[in-house]
C-alpha cells in the first residue's frame, strides 16, 4: 500500500491492516513517511535533517488540507497499530527518500 494508510485514523488504519492481514497470502508492503524520534540520535546528518522537515510538512499538510484523522506516524504509533492488527513482526527499511518500507508479516 503506497500512502494509503496516512490517510486514516488510528481506529480505521488498524481495521484496514486486519483486513489485509487477513488475506493470509503473504507479507504486506506499507510505503509511508516515518516520523523521527530525532532526540534519540546523537548525530543527525543534514539530508536527513532535510528530509525530516519534509516528513513533519506532509503531516502538517494532512492535518489541514486532506483529512481529519489522518496523520504521519512515527515508530512507536507505526508500532501500536501492526501489533493491534494481529501482525505477528514488521520491519522497517529505508529507500533513501522520505518514505520507508514497512514489511508486516502475519
Amino acid at each position: 500500500m503506497l500512502w494509503v494508510l496516512h490517510d486514516w485514523g488510528d481506529e480505521d488504519c488498524i481495521k484496514i491492516s486486519k483486513n489485509c492481514k487477513e488475506a493470509n497470502i503473504g507479507k504486506v508492503f506499507i510505503v509511508e513517511s516515518i516520523i523521527r524520534d530525532t532526540k534519540k540520535t546523537m548525530m543527525v546528518e543534514e539530508r536527513d535533517k532535510k528530509l525530516e522537515y519534509v516528513r513533519l510538512m506532509l503531516d502538517i499538510a494532512m492535518m489541514m488540507a486532506h483529512t481529519t484523522t489522518g496523520k504521519e506516524r512515527t515508530l512507536k504509533e507505526w508500532d501500536f497499530v501492526l501489533n493491534e492488527a494481529g501482525f505477528a513482526r514488521y520491519e522497517v527499511r529505508d529507500i533513501d527518500d522520505v518514505h520507508c518500507v514497512i514489511i508486516a508479516y502475519p
